[in-house]
């Protein structure tokens, strides 16, 4: 199999490194519009509220169509389940890194903990939730 294979393949090791790259796009975006924000005069805390609203629809657009090649108009409930699920990966995200962090784990070491933990569950939750949009058509 080619490199350019895994950009198409339905495959669930394709799936996963389409998903591995569009979360790296979203850090990247994340992380621009966090910098661009506080440069502009606003406060941290709200630049990366603003940023995460946008990171969860961008993801979600990426992850919709690359991801998991779902097509058509999404629907209320799908763009919902999909925020919900969002923001239950990133309360895992956060409690384990709290865990780990309590239980002395290094910063980066913990961060990385939260982020593989919430990852996995948001790669399982998001494949059901467009699997079951896929299911419809």
């Amino acid at each position: 199999m080619k490199l350019s294979d895994l950009f198409t393949a339905s495959s669930t090791s394709a799936r996963i490194l389409r998903f591995l790259v569009v979360g790296g796009l979203a850090f990247v975006l994340d992380a621009g519009l966090v910098v661009g924000l506080v440069h502009l005069g606003l406060d941290v805390y709200l630049s990366r509220a603003l940023s995460l609203i946008v990171v969860v629809l961008f993801t979600f657009v990426l992850n919709r169509q690359a991801t998991f090649a779902v097509t058509g108009w999404p629907s209320v409930q799908e763009v919902a389940a999909y925020v919900a699920a969002s923001l239950i990966g990133l309360l895992i995200n956060y409690l384990v890194f709290v865990g780990t962090t309590w239980v002395k784990f290094p910063l980066l070491l913990a961060m990385a903990a939260g982020t593989i933990v919430a990852s996995t569950f948001n790669f399982l939750a998001y494949g059901k939730i467009f699997k079951a949009k896929t299911n419809q058509v």
